[in-house]
C-alpha cells in the first residue's frame, strides 16, 4: 500500500482494476484521495479512492 500522505494533487495513479486516475485532492487523512478517472467505462468521473485501492504511482 502506498503512503498517500505524500501523494500530491496532479499525481497520476494506477488503481484497483488497472484503471488510471489523476489526484484532484489529498484529503490529508492518510486514507482518502479525491480522484478523476482517466480510463475505464467512466473517464472524467470524480470519486473518492481509498489508500488500499492505490496500486502505484504512474
Amino acid at each position: 500500500m502506498l503512503d498517500v500522505y505524500r501523494v500530491e494533487a496532479g499525481a497520476k495513479l494506477v488503481i484497483a482494476g488497472g484503471l488510471s486516475a489523476e489526484v484532484i485532492e489529498n484529503m490529508g487523512d492518510g486514507e482518502w484521495l479525491r480522484i478523476r478517472l482517466l480510463s475505464g467505462d467512466h473517464p472524467g468521473e470524480e470519486e473518492l479512492c481509498h489508500a488500499t485501492d492505490v496500486l502505484e504511482l504512474a
